[in-house]
């Protein structure tokens, strides 16, 4: 099947054949966990810049067409991601204090710019770690994963 989508810098349609061969392959890309509005909902209750939600918004509304289906491949990712952040929120709590961790080193002077990407790359991957042993005893969350990916892959390149 032929995959388009549209360049929003240049609006420019590009095509690529994927490895689905059948719109059945691509039917739970269809169905979401949340509904529009939950979607909004949730964006907007995000405690992050006007700026910032915007351009969720604007990821949401982002669209390919695969063969004859319109698939809102936006919405569909963040979705997966809101429901992720919900069912697992000390993996996503280590994540963000090992970001904010990694920012306040790389914003020291001097030392910042030596240590700061490797200390800041090492504290995002201990926080999501620590956050990640604590929500999955029983790899609930690499399982939400790996079927949330699954999803996606009859959308890759044919080899």
């Amino acid at each position: 099947m032929i995959i388009e989508a549209e360049d929003p810098k240049t609006g420019k349609t590009i095509q690529t054949s994927c490895a689905a061969e059948a719109e059945s392959e691509i039917r739970d890309l269809l169905s979401f966990d949340l509904s529009e509005e939950a979607l909004k909902k949730r964006i907007d209750a995000l405690a992050i810049s006007a700026d910032v939600k915007s351009v969720l918004f604007t990821i949401s509304k982002t669209t390919i067409r695969v063969g004859s289906l319109v698939v809102k491949i936006g919405r569909k990712v963040l979705d997966i991601v809101t429901t992720i952040l919900t069912e697992f929120p000390m993996t996503t709590t280590g994540t963000i204090f090992g970001a904010i961790f990694g920012y306040l080193v790389t914003s020291v002077p001097i030392i910042g710019m030596i240590f700061g990407p490797f200390v800041a790359t090492l504290a995002i991957a201990f926080g999501f770690a620590t956050g990640a042993m604590q929500d999955m005893g029983n790899k609930a969350l690499e399982r939400r994963i790996r079927s949330s990916m699954a999803s996606f892959d009859a959308l890759r390149a044919r080899v």
